[in-house]
């Protein structure tokens, strides 16, 4: 197994439904939902198993049957559309919401839609064949971008995962790391290069998150496109907010900029940039606890529970518009 592999695996361990081991969920949701979804990557283990989990009259199935379907009030489907469900719900008038997260084709997307005109035609094509009711935007940033190509929308952040450990702040920083799959680029050898000069080990994909002492969130290569800078998700920040771990993050990461409150250190392509912006982090533990614990205070905002309120709220200002227009 590589060290991508590895992390993609440790991640799912964090995706599942095993935070909810020691805990009951007993609260009923006014609406009763169904999230469906055409794929089972970790988005789908995210945005619909774990959301699903917090009502007792929610549920996450990737081929619900037409029983399942004609017993909700509404259905939200996942990054992947299902068109032969959508039918389904379509011919018994439940109202479809669209969580699109990150739905596009990577990387082969990513080289074909450079800015935000391609951008535009391309998700208008695609969301027409939808015809959801509503759309939820996964980052604030893209909801300014595209908005305006539909009617009722909202964004919704990522939570953090919920059995993130707590980053234990140890008194020196011994390793930098990057959690996720292989989105770096040159990226990793520069970072590694940079590591190794100050006697600092370079991981990726620890067994645990907290095994960081920071955290670096960047792309690189044919990853580092228009569309994944400025459309993908806050989760990596919300995993840091959520173990209070301080984050490295390069300035194009425009999720970032929606959801960091000024705790977090940005670096550029320019030269010495990363190197600054390290050895700061580096020099000072008071720094690094000072973002620890403002991390740990703004990730309440990312919880699950929070998360999911968001969703429940939303689904009730859905069904009222699409009530209204019959």
């Amino acid at each position: 197994m590589d060290k991508y592999q590895k992390g993609f695996r440790s991640g799912a361990c964090n995706q599942g439904t095993d935070f909810l081991k020691n805990r009951k969920i007993e609260k009923i949701s006014p609406i009763n939902a169904c999230f469906i979804s055409n794929t089972s990557a970790g988005s789908w283990e995210i945005r619909g198993k774990q959301i699903a989990e917090m009502r007792a009259n929610w549920i996450a199935i990737n081929k619900p049957s037409e029983e399942v379907i004609s017993k909700s009030d509404i259905i939200c489907i996942v990054k992947k559309p299902n068109f032969k469900l959508i039918d389904i719900a379509r011919k018994r008038n439940i109202p479809l919401v669209y969580d699109i997260v990150d739905s596009w084709n990577q990387p082969d997307d990513d080289a074909l839609y450079k800015n935000d005109k391609q951008a535009r035609d391309f998700f208008l094509k695609k969301w027409n064949e939808i015809d959801a009711d509503a759309y939820i935007f996964p980052t604030r940033n893209m909801e300014m971008v595209l908005g305006n190509l539909v009617s009722l929308k909202t964004t919704i952040y990522h939570h953090y995962w919920p059995q993130i450990k707590i980053n234990p702040m140890r008194e020196k920083v011994r390793k930098v790391g990057y959690e996720g799959v292989h989105f770096l680029g040159d990226w990793e050898q520069k970072i590694e290069k940079i590591c190794n000069e100050r006697g600092i080990e370079f991981v990726i994909n620890p067994d645990e998150f907290t095994d960081m002492d920071v955290v670096v969130l960047a792309r690189g290569g044919d990853y580092a496109s228009y569309l994944a800078r400025n459309f993908k998700s806050n989760v990596k920040l919300a995993n840091a907010m959520g173990s209070g771990t301080p984050a490295l993050i390069h300035y194009g990461e425009m999720s970032a900029h929606d959801t960091d409150i000024g705790d977090s250190l940005f670096f550029t392509d320019e030269p010495g940039s990363f190197e600054r912006q390290l050895d700061s982090l580096i020099e000072s533990h008071a720094l690094r606890r000072t973002i620890h614990e403002n991390y740990i205070s703004e990730s309440h905002n990312y919880s699950v529970d929070v998360i999911s309120d968001k969703y429940e709220f939303f689904f009730q200002e859905v069904l009222r518009e699409v009530r209204h227009k019959l």
